[in-house]
């Protein structure tokens, strides 16, 4: 029964030590606190059995007797342990220096291996002999007998009381009072405990010291942790006043409306701005609903069953906005963001309203601005996509068809570039205006979007085919007359594409996509028109969007190649020069013409690396074939106005000329008269590769934007008439005079003149005759690839 009692007690600590985690879970230390109690429980365990005598065999009692007296050996340990703990983690900085040399890591694994030792040695007949069965008076129990080694349990004992004085001495640095005198009080309770338990050594005592060891252990354990406790709950609530003190000043401070009802709506906690805002006191307010507080102002005084039906507390946090009426009779926006809140029984609703009345103000302007042009008013990309989509999920429910335009402004850009952003911002202006009166006169129903730069969508609800085909044509017509800016006329087209739903998409995208690529179409063919969308522009575009894709890697693939074409002494009959021609052979596509990619570069300005790669490889053939003793023969290269207008074209054109070591009067530019749109800027580029050395062509001369007056200050060298006037001057005289007159107006300036496109024997006979120089076309030579131009052309020199 003895045993019983004892292996109760020993639970004690167990329990203790599992309060002391739940309380200070936080805290490091409190676990260090709990393996302790642990120790002090094996260590009751450990006198447990040895009462055990009627119970168990002897040799269950040995063997449980040296298992469990791993628990008064490690409080040694443990305690260290603790004092360690207290240093690392409670102990200011400059205190830690103090004590890092004597309590530190090293020093505590000592500890626990000296115990250990201790504990393994108690295993040994040298540690403890036997278990000696003593009687005295009424109890019977098992006496342990100690061997040679014993003094190891006395080391041991020495080493406790080392552990508890420094554990001591570190707890009277501590700074902080309740955790100072937590800690020097456990350790003077643990010194007293163990002193107590330490009299088991007597045989006289009965084993009954350890138990009361045990007791002043949990005990004053217990009773000094709870009292810490309470020393930081009381802590806290002091905070928590103060908390609460300053939450009200800032509450009263808030510019914002803040109060809080209780369930049944009585005015729990308001700030003086609410109470001002109602025109009372806060102390009038308080306790009272907004029934009690109103019911002098109504002109009927409802029932109190009324009254408490409109109040009802929140379930779920919600935010509205909503116009309240001021004590000053303002009528004020406000945004109330209504909280519950659930204690106990008891509930009730926080309420914080922010005055959003400026912000109101400003909503439908910024409304306006997120979804209208700033420039013209117009409705933006935005609205677009929002109207569309809602014209179409109704125009599915009707099964009705509608349609929208894309409108795009002809050589704007051009405009913009040479006039100004002023002068085209005031020309969209004028153009958005003469759109909507256009509108508003004969088709309410239609909608017009700005999307941005020169672009403009109009929806046209239930209109089929033929009813757009017509309203456009209504709307070019309003471009037949110029735009008035400034006191100056201006001109300018549209080219439009239009798309119809359900025939050409059923959703929005589609529908954009198909308008945008039919308004294209439009500007490949010449501008100034509407197109409907068909699937072969489609099929169109898709080999243009194939072209890019795969010109994106066609220098990298080693797919283009340079053919060349003889250029024609119309006097002596021999070839003096050599045009360079660009053709691409793709496995994808095949051989695609250069009327196909050379756009495409353009566009995509893909032509920057290709053209300096034909200029490379042209200059690179032409000085290979010099070197080889071939006739010197000059290298004719065709640059497009997106080359010239790169800032690194002169040193590209210098360098391609020095590494391939060249005479620089053997290289000529061939260069179109769209450079006129770039007139002055590209008088001082053409200047600059004057200097190089080498010679200026005028490609396709007679179909750009040329005038006598710039062509006179270009640095030019020759002029290449078109092949369209060339090829048709037999059969036709307008395009003969034009070609006597290019040649005329060629000499004037002491030009060369070169024909291309010449394709028979009179055509070459008449050319000569007029005075032109130089000719080239299929009546002489096709172009040809490298090897065979060498094989039938190219002659040795002298």
């Amino acid at each position: 029964m003895f045993f019983t009692f004892l292996i109760l007690l020993s639970c004690i600590p167990i329990c203790i030590g599992i309060t002391l985690l739940l309380l200070f879970k936080k805290y490091r230390l409190s676990k260090l606190l709990f393996l302790l109690l642990l120790m002090v429980s094996f260590w009751q365990l450990d006198i447990a059995f040895l009462y055990g005598y009627d119970l168990f065999e002897e040799e269950t009692i040995t063997l449980f007797f040296k298992l469990f007296r791993f628990g008064s050996i490690m409080i040694t340990p443990v305690i260290f342990h603790i004092g360690y703990t207290i240093v690392q983690e409670i102990l200011p900085d400059n205190l830690q220096k103090k004590w890092q040399y004597i309590v530190n890591r090293p020093t505590v694994l000592v500890f626990y291996g000296l115990a250990s030792l201790v504990y393994l040695v108690g295993w040994s007949g040298h540690g403890v002999e036997e278990l000696e069965l003593l009687q005295i008076d009424s109890n019977t129990f098992y006496f342990p007998v100690y061997g040679e080694l014993s003094w190891t349990y006395y080391t041991n004992v020495l080493l406790i009381l080392v552990s508890m004085t420094t554990c001591f001495l570190i707890s009277l640095d501590v700074k902080k009072k309740s955790e100072r005198s937590f800690l020097v009080y456990f350790s003077i309770f643990s010194s007293i405990g163990y002193a107590i338990g330490f009299l088991n050594m007597i045989p006289s005592t009965k084993l009954y010291p350890s138990s009361i060891a045990l007791l002043v252990y949990a005990l004053s354990i217990l009773i000094l942790s709870s009292r810490m406790h309470l020393d930081i709950v009381n802590k806290m609530n002091k905070e928590l006043k103060e908390q609460k003190k300053f939450l009200f000043q800032v509450i009263d401070l808030n510019p914002n409306y803040i109060y809080a009802q209780d369930e049944k709506g009585r005015y729990t906690l308001m700030n003086q701005s609410y109470a001002k805002l109602m025109g009372m006191n806060i102390k009038d307010m308080i306790g009272k609903t907004d029934y009690d507080l109103q019911k002098d102002s109504l002109s009927e005084t409802p029932n109190t069953e009324q009254a408490n039906r409109s109040f009802k507390l929140t379930e779920k946090v919600f935010i509205r906005e909503e116009s309240v009426i001021a004590a000053s009779g303002e009528k004020i926006w406000i945004q109330t963001v209504k909280v519950p809140i659930h204690s106990n029984q008891d509930s009730a609703m926080l309420a914080v309203s922010t005055d959003i009345t400026e912000r109101k103000h400003y909503e439908d302007e910024i409304k306006f601005q997120a979804n209208h042009d700033s420039l013209t008013g117009l409705p933006n990309r935005r609205m677009f996509n929002e109207d569309l989509t809602n014209l179409l999920e109704k125009a599915k429910t009707e099964k009705r068809q509608s349609a929208i335009m894309f409108l795009d402004l002809d050589r704007f850009k051009y405009i913009n570039d040479t006039l100004g952003h002023d002068v085209g911002d005031l020309l969209l202006i004028e153009v958005s205006r003469r759109i909507k009166n256009l509108l508003k006169k004969k088709h309410h129903s239609a909608n017009i979007y700005r999307l941005g730069g020169d672009e403009f969508t109009i929806i046209l609800p239930y209109y089929n085919a033929t009813e757009s085909e017509a309203f456009a044509n209504e709307l070019l017509e309003q471009f037949g007359s110029g735009f008035e800016i400034d006191s100056s006329e201006y001109f300018i087209t549209p080219s439009i594409g239009i798309s119809i739903f359900p025939n050409d998409g059923d959703d929005a995208n589609t529908l954009i996509k198909h308008a945008d690529t039919a308004m294209y179409y439009v500007k490949e063919k010449g501008k100034n028109n509407h197109q409907l969308f068909t699937s072969e522009m489609q099929k169109t575009f898709y080999r243009k969007m194939m072209i890019e894709k795969q010109l994106r890697t066609a220098l990298d693939n080693h797919e283009f190649e340079l053919y060349y074409q003889p250029l024609i002494d119309l006097q002596t009959n021999e070839i003096i020069a050599m045009e360079s021609l660009l053709r691409w052979n793709n496995p994808t596509l095949g051989q695609v013409q250069p009327d196909e990619f050379i756009a495409v570069a353009e566009e995509t300005g893909l032509i920057i690396p290709i053209g300096q790669w034909v200029l490379k490889m042209a200059i690179r053939q032409n000085a290979g074939w010099q070197k080889a003793g071939y006739k010197p023969l000059i290298i004719s290269v065709n640059v497009s106005v997106r080359q010239l207008l790169d800032p690194m074209f002169v040193e590209d054109v210098k360098n391609a000329i020095e590494d391939a070591e060249i005479d620089s009067n053997y290289v000529v530019l061939e260069i179109t008269e769209s450079i006129a749109m770039y007139a002055d800027s590209m008088i001082e580029k053409l200047n600059a590769l004057k200097n190089l050395g080498i010679n200026l062509s005028m490609d396709d001369f007679g179909t750009g934007y040329s005038s006598l007056s710039y062509l006179n200050k270009y640095p030019l060298d020759s002029l290449k008439i078109d092949k369209s006037f060339v090829m048709g001057m037999n059969k036709d005289e307008e395009n003969r005079a034009i070609v006597k007159t290019i040649i005329a107006i060629a000499k004037q300036l002491d030009l060369k003149v070169i024909a291309e496109g010449v394709e028979g024997q009179e055509e070459a006979h008449d050319l000569n005759e007029m005075g032109c120089d130089y000719a080239q076309g299929y009546y002489f030579s096709r172009p040809l690839a490298a090897p065979d131009l060498k094989k039938k052309w190219l002659v040795t020199g002298d």
